[in-house]
C-alpha cells in the first residue's frame, strides 16, 4: 500500500532532534559563518540543492529564477535526474528538495527512514501526460486506455500500427517514452498499464521528456508520452499534437486541456505534483529554506501555469502554507522568524 498523501510529515518524534540542529546551524551562524547559510547578514543567501522530477523540474527551475532575483546570494541549484534517481539523493540527505511526478513509494520511506531524513511535502500544481504523435500522422484520430496497455505492455506484440486497429496502416511505430528512473514512468505504468515497471523493453527510454517530444516530431510514425508542459513548449512550432485519450471517468476522449484536467475528466491521465522538504535542512537553514517554501507555495499556481502546468486549487495553497507552519513548529522555529511571509 502506498503512503498516505494526507500525511504532511515523518518522525514527529524527532521533533526535538530537529529542534537540536536547528539551535547548533544558529549558533554557528552567530559565531563564524555570517550570512552565508542563509540565515544572516544583510539578506538571503547560499545555495539550495533540488533534485528529482524531469517532469516537474520547470515549475521549481522558475520558482527557483523568481528567487534568486529577489535574493541575488541564493542560487535554486535543480538537478532533474528523474523522481525515482532524486529520491535516492534525497533520502540520503544529499538535497534539500525533491521535485517529484508521484507520491514517495513504501521502499523510498524506508530509505529516507534508513538514513534519518525526516521530509514534508507540498503540493505544486497539476499536470497531463500527453500521449503524443506526430502532426502527419492522420490514422491515430483518438487510442482507448486498453489500446495504450497493450502497446505498452511487457512482451507487447505490437508492432505495426495495424497490430492495434487494422485499418491503421502496416507501419512499424516507433515508440517512445521515460526510463525507470522516471516518476512519469511509475505513474503511466501503474495507472495506464496496470502495474509499475510493467513496460516493454524495445522502446527508445530517455530521461529527457524534450527529447521524447523532439523524437516524435521528426517522425511520422512516432509515438510516445511525457509530461504535458514540454508538448506545450514545442506544438506550436514542431509537428506534434496530444491524442484523445479514453477517460476512465465517463468513456469518452479527451485531450489534456486545463478544463479536462481540472474536471477530472482526463483520467487517469492527471496527476498532481509534490516537491519534498528535508526537515533537516530546515532546521539548519531555517530562514533560507523555510523562506524558499514559503515563496514557492506564495507562486505555485502562477508559476506552475507560467511553465504550462495547470494550477493546484486555492484549498491546496492553504494547506501547503499550513505544512510549512507545523514544520517550522517542529524545528523550533516561527513563521515570524522567515524573511519571506505568506501571501
Amino acid at each position: 500500500m502506498a503512503p498516505s498523501q494526507n500525511v504532511t510529515t515523518r518522525g514527529i518524534t524527532r521533533r526535538r532532534s530537529l529542534a537540536a540542529i536547528a539551535g547548533l546551524g544558529a549558533a554557528a551562524t552567530a559565531g563564524c559563518l555570517g550570512g552565508g547559510d542563509g540565515d544572516g547578514g544583510d539578506g538571503l543567501s547560499g545555495t539550495i540543492d533540488a533534485s528529482g522530477s524531469n517532469t516537474v523540474a520547470p515549475i521549481t527551475s522558475w520558482a527557483g529564477e523568481n528567487f534568486e532575483e529577489e535574493f541575488p546570494d541564493v542560487l535554486v541549484d535543480v538537478a532533474p535526474e528523474g523522481t525515482g534517481a532524486g529520491f535516492q539523493e534525497f533520502c540520503r540527505a544529499n538535497s534539500d528538495y525533491q521535485s517529484a511526478s508521484r507520491m514517495i513509494t513504501d521502499e523510498e520511506v524506508e530509505l529516507c527512514s534508513e538514513n534519518d531524513v525526516d521530509y514534508g511535502y507540498l503540493e505544486v500544481g497539476l499536470d497531463g501526460l500527453a500521449v503524443v504523435k506526430n502532426s502527419e500522422n492522420d490514422w491515430v484520430e483518438n487510442i482507448t486506455l486498453e489500446e495504450l496497455a497493450r502497446i505498452w505492455r511487457f512482451e507487447s506484440d505490437v508492432e505495426t500500427w495495424s497490430d492495434v486497429r487494422d485499418e491503421w496502416p502496416d507501419e512499424e511505430i516507433a515508440l517512445h517514452a521515460r526510463d525507470s528512473a522516471s516518476g512519469t514512468f511509475d505513474y503511466f505504468t501503474e495507472n495506464v498499464v496496470g502495474e509499475r515497471g510493467d513496460i516493454r523493453d524495445d522502446y527508445s527510454a530517455t530521461s529527457q521528456t524534450n527529447e521524447i517530444m523532439g523524437a516524435v516530431a521528426d517522425n511520422v510514425h512516432g509515438f510516445g508520452w511525457g509530461g504535458l508542459g514540454y508538448l506545450r513548449d514545442i506544438e506550436d512550432d514542431q509537428p506534434i499534437e496530444a491524442v484523445p485519450v479514453e477517460s476512465d471517468a465517463d468513456g469518452d476522449f479527451y485531450l489534456p486541456t486545463e478544463q479536462n484536467i481540472e474536471d477530472g475528466l482526463y483520467s487517469p491521465l492527471a496527476r498532481p505534483l509534490f516537491a519534498f522538504v528535508n526537515l533537516a535542512s530546515l532546521a539548519e537553514r531555517t530562514d533560507l529554506i523555510g523562506s524558499f517554501a514559503r515563496f514557492y507555495t506564495n507562486g505555485a499556481q502562477e508559476f506552475a501555469r507560467d511553465e504550462g502546468f495547470y494550477a493546484a486549487p486555492d484549498a491546496v495553497t492553504e494547506e501547503n502554507h499550513e505544512k510549512i507552519d507545523s514544520w517550522l513548529d517542529e524545528v523550533g522555529a516561527s513563521p515570524e522568524d522567515l524573511t519571506v511571509q505568506r501571501e
